[in-house]
């Protein structure tokens, strides 16, 4: 399940969230754990029992309201554990940190006290390896946000990249060049490492700074539609998004005329997909969900249902059926999420039958 809010996603009640812009880069740290700690070298598990005698005070009763440059070193591990969806990681050990420990004492059978004492460290470091200097220093090259293999998404961070003066050529899609060189020109004009990828970091503070285009100043009509679903009775009357899980299918209908139907992902084993007939509540084009311990992007969401919504998917584009939601209704076309997103508002109504 997946809760909203204006660009980075705060697991709360109800729909408390919150995006941030990333800070700029610390001064450079490196690990000084892994002297005292003896941890792994590679990204490969490695049992607790291999860890030192002794672990060393850096690792001795890390707790809320302490600030130290060891922090850093937890909040990467327990990041690559997936336990804490940040990007950014910084020398306080905050609520977000001491959530995050009490995730993995439970998650180990530990007792869950938020404190990280040798029990909790050695069940960390079997989960984990060392942080790099640039996770430390909060520079490391992400994953892209959306792949240049969606060429909506292409299109919308050329408009993006000649908004702030990076990118002269054509609006078409193409991750050519000319739009490489202005990725690198944006990266390096924000203090982080040049590259061709336009990670969450780099992503979050390009919208922040940006506005977002309408589907019109990248699209000269409405995207072509070819497939067929057999609607609901419900989907008939009114402004209405007609999702049919059987189907494997999304429509959105207007009185009864079917303005496009594309194939739609839904909830992989163990989770499930609400059926029944909902009410768009919220909207947001940025949102990033971190409820399951990673940053997962979930572009063009449209909340119908508490914490579930219909978005573009990268994992959906990239696996297919392969995988699934926890509880969406997933797109894999931004093109046509971009566009869907433009034609639904607050009130439409969504069948999920």
């Amino acid at each position: 399940m997946i809760l909203p809010h204006r660009r980075l996603l705060a697991a709360a009640s109800a729909a408390a969230l919150a995006l941030a812009a990333s800070p700029g880069p610390a001064q450079s740290r490196s690990s000084a754990f892994e002297p005292s700690l003896g941890a792994p070298t590679t990204g490969t598990r490695t049992p607790a029992s291999n860890a030192p005698a002794d672990p060393g005070p850096q690792w001795s009763e890390m707790r809320l309201g302490m600030r130290s440059p060891h922090v850093r070193e937890l909040q990467v591990r327990l990041r690559l554990a997936k336990f804490l969806a940040v990007y950014d990681v910084g020398d306080l050990f905050d609520a977000l940190t001491r959530d995050a420990v009490r995730k993995l004492q439970r998650a180990s059978g530990l007792r869950a006290t938020g404190v990280v004492d040798r029990p909790t460290s050695d069940a960390l470091l079997a989960l984990s390896r060392p942080a790099t200097e640039a996770e430390l220093n909060n520079v490391d090259v992400g994953a892209w946000f959306t792949a240049p293999t969606q060429p909506g998404y292409v299109k919308e961070l050329q408009h993006r990249l000649r908004q702030v003066g990076l990118y002269r050529g054509a609006l078409d899609g193409s991750f050519d060049d000319a739009t490489r060189s202005a990725v690198q020109g944006w990266r390096t004009r924000i203090g982080l490492p040049a590259s061709d990828v336009m990670d969450e970091r780099a992503w979050a503070r390009l919208i922040g700074r940006t506005h977002n285009p309408r589907y019109a100043d990248l699209f000269d009509a409405p995207p072509a539609s070819t497939l067929a679903q057999e609607l609901d009775p419900r989907c008939a009357r009114g402004n209405v998004v007609c999702i049919s899980k059987q189907q494997r299918r999304m429509s959105y209908v207007v009185d009864g005329k079917v303005l496009f139907t594309r194939e739609a992902r839904f909830a992989r084993p163990g989770w499930d997909s609400p059926v029944g007939e909902f009410r768009i509540w919220y909207r947001n084009s940025d949102t990033v969900s971190k409820i399951f311990g990673e940053r997962t992007p979930m572009p063009y969401a449209l909340f119908y249902q508490g914490n579930v919504a219909i978005h573009y998917s990268q994992d959906f584009a990239d696996k297919g059926y392969d995988s699934g939601s926890h509880g969406c209704s997933q797109l894999r076309d931004y093109q046509v999420a971009k566009w869907l997103y433009e034609q639904v508002k607050v009130g439409d109504r969504v069948v999920v039958y």
